[in-house]
């Protein structure tokens, strides 16, 4: 667009400011002419404009070059805050009124008066200031991050394996995974838990739910562990995964229709078709393509409204499209000076995409090193197998280009338990690595062997727990420390034997009806045994809650939040204490649970006056009247409550109604 179309509509008082901005004399009220249209075109001057401009500045001028010119000025902010990687060190209105005030680039609203330098209708570029500047290098990023279709299988599949591993996780209210599952996973993946990282992990859950491969029952996660997910390679993994993502699509063309984010994504692949996979595209472009609303249909963007629809804007841009494309290996990022500014269609993105050939992601030609340590070094790329059995009897810790699974005892022990034993557990390890094992890794996994054979599990036995005097004598009788020791006969023939020898034992078992009457609360939070020995069962119940005290245990505010982080709810919690407790809870340790929950209870003190009539008949029709029903509350057949604010009011028309009323003091 010309200069002069735009410079048309704009107040005079604004164009002198602009003249005064640039070093040239203005006065107030002189109409745009030759003279005005060519020094706002001059090249030196705009030239040292440019020059001055703040890094962030320069950038938004480029972005704007790079888009064609001209974009909404609501488009404009959300590309200039959504690529940053932190909060911009200048807000947008300040560094666009700055740009507007030094005529480097202008608002044009349509043909309507332009009587602000604040950003409005749309951001534009003149023909003449776009001459005047420098010409751009076509410089590539200084950082690059490449999407990786390998990595995105590899954490699906790692990500159900977590879950299968750890089975009927809940979901907390609003349908997250709890605080520990979720830094539990982030360790699992590698991960550093940043707030980026929160998010690929909630969109890796959300592909597995697209896929088919998990659901939730009520507020549990479910796995389907006959879904062919858990057979296919990377290659086929990760273009279901884009599948699932993109889901149905929208049909491009309909450009009557307001955005969507279908609409959205369907834009931006459109734009992406256009180009060859490998040739980095600035990102305004894409984002100018995608968001190609009409400029008068867009609010203006310092208004309530505007902020709100750059807010959805932005989230639908990168939340649902950009970062997504980044994560499935369809899009390579390119930063320059901490700011996401190209973008790159990968091999696999293009294939996806319908403009490339068919890919296949190589899962073979790394290597596996088992080190003195006990740690085995995968070098990727690493197949779906070989990392599903690693993980069956090692911890791994994900890394890039090198992932490290530690051997140790438990998990080994672990995989013994799932099928595996050691004469597999060394071939395999020596067919993948190509090497011996080393002498000191082979010694203690037959050791360990030997030792996991020597375990043996006792079941129905019976569990003794004596006091200061130690055990009872009895040849039937095994020790397992202090005061505590265990048999295999029944409890009820140890204790006839005992009872003749003078010997009364408290009895108790697991079941749920022996969980009873165990604990007797105060309202301080301080729970008490009932009986002489503190029950194991009930220990177990009460213990991801509450605090061990000598006298039993006590329910806190910060025992009370550890248990929500658990995983408990706090009607869970509640329905615990009432399991093992003898008589209903205190209502002071009710009020202060309550009071430490998410909703803490209310309560409202208002003053209220009791209306007694001799005749309930008369009462009945009361509470039936439409002006009166609001004011007052029936409490039995003689007695009605009534909110003292309305009592002279109901008083009144009572007497209106011919009825004396007696007032008691």
């Amino acid at each position: 667009m010309r200069l002069n179309e735009l410079v048309a509509h704009y107040d005079p008082s604004l164009v002198a400011h602009i003249l005064r901005q640039q070093g040239w004399p203005a006065e107030e009220g002189s109409g745009v002419g030759e003279q005005t249209l060519a020094r706002l075109s001059d090249r030196d001057r705009l030239a040292a404009l440019w020059t001055g401009l703040p890094a962030e500045g320069r950038w938004l001028v480029e972005g704007l070059q790079q888009a064609g010119g001209s974009m909404p000025a609501l488009v404009l902010s959300i590309l200039y805050e959504a690529t940053a990687e932190d909060t911009p060190a200048i807000p947008f209105e300040e560094l666009a009124v700055h740009l507007a005030a030094l005529g480097l680039i202008y608002w044009h609203r349509g043909g309507l008066r332009v009587r602000s330098l604040r950003p409005q209708g749309e951001a534009v570029l003149p023909d003449e200031v776009a001459a005047a500047l420098p010409v751009l290098p076509s410089l590539p990023p200084d950082r690059v991050y490449p999407a990786s279709p390998q990595r995105l299988a590899r954490d699906l599949g790692r990500m159900a394996r977590f879950l299968r591993r750890s089975p009927g996780i809940a979901l907390t209210r609003d349908g997250r995974l709890p605080a520990r599952w979720v830094r539990a996973l982030q360790r699992w993946l590698g991960l550093a838990g940043s707030p980026r990282d929160l998010a690929y992990i909630t969109f890796l859950r959300r592909l597995l739910e697209r896929m088919g491969v998990l659901r939730t029952h009520g507020a549990t996660l479910i796995l389907e562990t006959l879904h062919p997910f858990w057979e296919q390679e990377a290659t086929d993994r990760a273009a279901t995964a884009f599948h699932a993502w993109k889901g149905a699509g929208i049909s491009e063309g309909e450009e009557g229709e307001h955005l969507s984010p279908e609409l959205l994504r369907a834009r931006l692949e459109q734009g992406l078709r256009g180009h060859e996979a490998g040739a980095w595209i600035p990102l305004p472009a894409l984002v100018a393509a995608a968001l190609r609303e009409p400029a008068a249909r867009a609010p203006d963007p310092l208004s309530p409204a505007g902020q709100e629809q750059a807010a959805r804007w932005k989230a639908w841009l990168m939340e649902e499209t950009l970062w997504p494309l980044h994560w499935l290996g369809v899009l390579d990022r390119g930063d320059r000076g901490g700011r996401w500014t190209m973008a790159r269609l990968t091999a696999f993105g293009a294939w996806m995409l319908g403009v490339g050939e068919p890919v296949a992601l190589p899962e073979e030609g790394g290597r596996l090193v088992v080190q003195p340590d006990f740690r085995i070094l995968a070098f990727e790329p690493i197949s779906e197998a070989v990392r599903t059995a690693l993980e069956a009897f090692t911890e791994p810790t994900p890394g890039e280009p090198i992932s490290i699974y530690q051997i140790t005892r438990e998990a080994l022990y672990r995989g013994l338990s799932q099928g595996w034993d050691i004469p597999r557990v060394i071939r395999f390890l020596e067919g993948i690595s190509g090497e011996p094992l080393p002498p000191n890794v082979r010694r203690s996994l037959e050791d360990w062997h030997r030792r996991f054979n020597r375990v043996r599990i006792y079941r129905r036995v019976t569990l003794v727990r004596s006091g200061e005097d130690g055990l009872p004598a009895d040849p039937s009788l095994r020790p397992l420390g202090k005061g505590l020791g265990w048999t295999g006969e029944r409890a009820e023939a140890l204790a006839a034997r005992w009872r003749a020898r003078g010997i009364r034992p408290w009895m108790s078992g697991f079941r749920s009806e022996d969980l009873r009457n165990q604990v007797v609360a105060e309202d301080s939070g301080i729970l008490r045994w009932t009986g002489p020995f503190p029950h194991p069962g009930v220990e177990r119940l009460l213990e991801p809650f509450t605090e061990r005290t000598p006298e039993g245990f006590r329910i806190t505010e910060a025992s009370l939040q550890a248990g929500r982080e658990a995983g408990l709810s706090l009607s869970e919690i509640l329905q615990r204490l009432q399991q093992v407790h003898r008589g209903p809870l205190p209502a002071g340790l009710l009020a202060r649970l309550l009071t430490w929950s998410e909703h803490p209870p209310r309560a409202r003190w208002e003053p209220v006056i009791l209306l007694r009539m001799d005749r309930p008949e008369i009462l009945e029709a009361l509470c039936r009247e439409p002006a009166l029903s609001p004011w007052v509350r029936p409490l039995d057949a003689h007695t009605l409550m009534v909110r003292a604010d309305h009592a002279s009011a109901l008083k009144a028309w009572l007497e209106a109604m011919g009825i004396t009323v007696e007032e008691v003091r």
